[in-house]
């Protein structure tokens, strides 16, 4: 019995590497009270938490979302190893959609007293539509190396077979997060200018063609 010819295939990855401006920051608050006792610690950390919830409603509609992902009540350790005061911490992060605000909130939370800021991160909506993009540019990545592989051998693509996301759980792509350097300082009064980080956004995919017959010259070159 004559085997019928296999179709010849070619497989590739395509990959593309978008930059794009974030989205949304992130910015980290803590709070801190100390204290003698553990009730006058706690007292202290909730009023600091008030003043920083104070300062994040002044900023409006460019704050999205504020969440607590933290609170701590614990006593230092001195130098010695002995106990020291009651410390109480409230951890809060906050969110803006409006990035030219960001600036603005870190100089009014850095104003208060036993609060600490850390951020900006800038970042990417989840379902951003920069995803997509970067997922969709890395498909047509992979059929123009595909069709180079295919004339290297005087084929050309004759169908699609399959397309499959390369490697990363949950979707070919990934999104490298960037931090900001706290900014400058200007102007008559305390400002910070921060210029937001593009994000890298890269996607991969695996692709599989049929193609037809080689050009049997080209293997006896």
């Amino acid at each position: 019995m004559t085997m019928p010819d296999a179709v010849p295939q070619v497989v590739v990855r395509g990959e593309a590497t978008l930059l794009v401006d974030p989205e949304i920051a992130e910015l980290g608050v803590t709070v801190t009270g100390r204290a003698r006792d553990r009730q006058s610690a706690l007292e202290h950390c909730r009023a600091r938490q008030d003043a920083v919830t104070a300062a994040v409603a002044a900023a409006g509609d460019a704050v999205e979302t504020v969440e607590t992902t933290g609170v701590s009540v614990h006593r230092e350790v001195r130098d010695t190893g002995e106990d020291g005061d009651p410390v109480a911490s409230l951890h809060t992060r906050v969110t803006l959609g409006r990035l030219d605000a960001v600036g603005d909130l870190v100089v009014a939370l850095g104003r208060l007293d036993g609060v600490a800021v850390a951020g900006p991160s800038w970042r990417l909506r989840p379902g951003s539509p920069a995803l997509e993009q970067a997922r969709l540019a890395a498909v047509q990545d992979a059929v123009r190396r595909a069709r180079s592989y295919a004339a290297a051998v005087g084929s050309e693509l004759t169908a699609l077979l399959e397309i499959s996301d390369a490697g990363l759980p949950g979707g070919g792509f990934r999104v490298a997060e960037a931090m900001s350097a706290m900014g400058t300082f200007g102007g008559s009064e305390l400002g910070l200018e921060l210029t937001p980080a593009r994000q890298e956004v890269h996607g991969s995919v695996e692709v599989r063609f049929t193609m037809s017959a080689p050009d049997q010259e080209v293997f006896r070159a």
